[in-house]
Protein backbone atom coordinates (compact mmCIF):
# COMPACT_ATOMS: atom_id res chain seq x y z
CA UNK A 1 0.00 0.00 0.00
CA UNK A 2 1.26 3.30 -1.01
CA UNK A 3 1.62 6.25 1.75
CA UNK A 4 0.30 8.52 -0.76
CA UNK A 5 -2.85 9.39 0.29
CA UNK A 6 -4.71 10.14 -3.40
CA UNK A 7 -2.93 6.75 -4.77
CA UNK A 8 -6.47 5.99 -7.15
CA UNK A 9 -7.86 9.14 -6.63
CA UNK A 10 -5.70 11.57 -8.81
CA UNK A 11 -6.65 11.82 -12.76
CA UNK A 12 -3.91 12.94 -13.76
CA UNK A 13 -5.60 14.16 -17.54
CA UNK A 14 -7.80 16.23 -15.60
CA UNK A 15 -8.41 20.37 -17.07
CA UNK A 16 -7.43 21.24 -13.98
CA UNK A 17 -4.27 19.73 -12.90
CA UNK A 18 -1.01 22.10 -12.51
CA UNK A 19 -2.97 25.67 -13.23
CA UNK A 20 -2.68 28.52 -11.10
CA UNK A 21 -5.31 29.31 -8.67
CA UNK A 22 -6.62 33.02 -7.51
CA UNK A 23 -8.87 34.08 -5.35
CA UNK A 24 -11.61 36.26 -6.60
CA UNK A 25 -9.87 39.43 -5.23
CA UNK A 26 -6.90 38.45 -7.95
CA UNK A 27 -4.76 37.16 -5.23
CA UNK A 28 -2.57 34.10 -6.57
CA UNK A 29 -3.21 30.87 -3.87
CA UNK A 30 -0.89 28.57 -5.58
CA UNK A 31 -0.61 25.59 -7.74
CA UNK A 32 -3.09 22.70 -8.38
CA UNK A 33 -1.23 19.95 -6.82
CA UNK A 34 -4.07 17.11 -6.95
CA UNK A 35 -7.15 16.66 -8.63
CA UNK A 36 -9.99 14.93 -6.57
CA UNK A 37 -13.53 13.85 -7.36
CA UNK A 38 -15.03 16.31 -5.75
CA UNK A 39 -12.00 18.80 -4.61
CA UNK A 40 -8.37 19.70 -5.28
CA UNK A 41 -5.68 20.49 -3.64
CA UNK A 42 -3.44 22.99 -3.80
CA UNK A 43 -0.22 23.64 -2.64
CA UNK A 44 1.70 27.31 -1.98
CA UNK A 45 5.06 28.10 -1.01
CA UNK A 46 5.59 31.68 0.33
CA UNK A 47 9.15 32.02 1.62
CA UNK A 48 9.78 29.12 3.74
CA UNK A 49 6.15 28.29 4.76
CA UNK A 50 4.50 25.54 2.38
CA UNK A 51 0.35 25.32 2.58
CA UNK A 52 -1.70 23.17 1.06
CA UNK A 53 -5.44 23.66 0.78
CA UNK A 54 -8.38 21.60 -0.33
CA UNK A 55 -10.79 23.48 -2.08
CA UNK A 56 -14.30 21.84 -3.43
CA UNK A 57 -14.52 21.80 -6.93
CA UNK A 58 -17.86 23.86 -6.72
CA UNK A 59 -15.73 26.79 -5.86
CA UNK A 60 -14.44 27.43 -9.22
CA UNK A 61 -15.94 30.47 -10.71
CA UNK A 62 -13.88 30.11 -14.45
CA UNK A 63 -11.05 28.45 -16.00
CA UNK A 64 -8.93 30.51 -18.70
CA UNK A 65 -5.75 29.14 -20.33
CA UNK A 66 -3.82 28.46 -17.42
CA UNK A 67 -5.64 29.81 -14.38
CA UNK A 68 -8.68 28.76 -12.16
CA UNK A 69 -10.55 31.48 -10.42
CA UNK A 70 -12.23 30.70 -7.45
CA UNK A 71 -15.44 32.33 -6.18
CA UNK A 72 -13.89 32.95 -2.44
CA UNK A 73 -11.31 35.95 -1.64
CA UNK A 74 -8.05 34.68 -0.44
CA UNK A 75 -8.67 35.25 3.65
CA UNK A 76 -11.99 33.08 3.48
CA UNK A 77 -10.06 30.54 1.39
CA UNK A 78 -7.45 30.69 4.15
CA UNK A 79 -10.07 30.13 6.69
CA UNK A 80 -12.54 27.44 5.03
CA UNK A 81 -9.80 25.30 3.12
CA UNK A 82 -6.24 25.13 4.61
CA UNK A 83 -5.43 21.55 5.85
CA UNK A 84 -1.69 22.26 6.24
CA UNK A 85 1.06 24.61 7.04
CA UNK A 86 4.67 23.83 7.66
CA UNK A 87 8.10 25.27 7.83
CA UNK A 88 10.33 24.14 5.20
CA UNK A 89 13.97 23.46 6.19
Amino acid sequence: MSEYPYEGRISSDDIINCKDVFSSDGALIGQVETALADSFIVKSEEGDIETKYEIPRLQIERIVDGAITVKQNKENIRKEYETSSIEKY
